[in-house]
């Protein structure tokens, strides 16, 4: 994790860089990063809607060959937040970003074990891991709704903003080991199902 400051045109950019935690997944090779921010869209306009869905393929996800591991495949997701501060008076004014990244070099597949399992099954896997993918974009809405309704002073915007920020990532981690267990890794049907319809209705409530 880290982070740097920046001073720009009178306006204080900070950037924090966290690298989420790894939570099991299945998929396939992936050469680009996908992301649920959008960059051409101004700062002003951003709200938790525009942190789109990221939409999981077995593409998604690189090869590797390490039979050693206990799950065929792994989804890892990055939060990153910026703000942009003006000063008035002791208070601050912070307009923010938040984006989610899929990290593809840590979303990786056993593709050997991948195609010994049937077809249903390996949508079953892919299915489930799109509720992870969706879990971590719920959490940057959520993320991006709580930053803006605080109000933040001089003294406490940094402290308050990674308050925040860590607060839900630990929440974050706590929901994706409890959804792992729950659904038995995606295999327990009637779990799974009860799962994504929740994730599901969340995500629309924050859109």
């Amino acid at each position: 994790m880290g982070y740097k400051l920046v001073l720009n045109l009178g306006f204080l950019l900070y950037w924090l860089m966290p690298t989420f935690g790894i939570t099991d997944v299945p998929p396939l090779e992936n050469k680009r990063t996908l992301s649920a921010f959008s960059e051409k869209m101004p700062q002003s306009d951003q709200n938790p809607s525009k942190i789109q869905r990221i939409e999981l393929s077995w593409k998604s996800f690189r090869k590797r060959q390490n039979s050693n591991l206990p799950y065929i495949a792994y989804t890892a997701h990055k939060t990153f937040y910026k703000y942009r501060a003006t000063q008035k008076g002791t208070n601050v004014s912070l307009a923010f970003e938040v984006r989610i990244l899929l990290d593809s070099a840590n979303t990786t597949v056993n593709y050997n074990r991948l195609k010994d399992l049937t077809p249903g099954a390996q949508l079953k896997l892919l299915q489930h891991e799109q509720g992870h993918t969706d879990l971590a974009v719920i959490y940057g809405r959520e993320l991006y709704k709580q930053f803006n309704a605080q109000p933040y002073t001089v003294t406490n915007f940094k402290t308050k903003t990674r308050t925040i920020y860590l607060k839900l990532m630990e929440s974050l981690a706590n929901e994706n080991r409890t959804y792992d267990i729950a659904t038995e890794h995606g295999f327990n049907n009637d779990k799974q199902k009860i799962w994504a319809a929740n994730i599901a209705r969340r995500l629309k409530l924050l859109d």
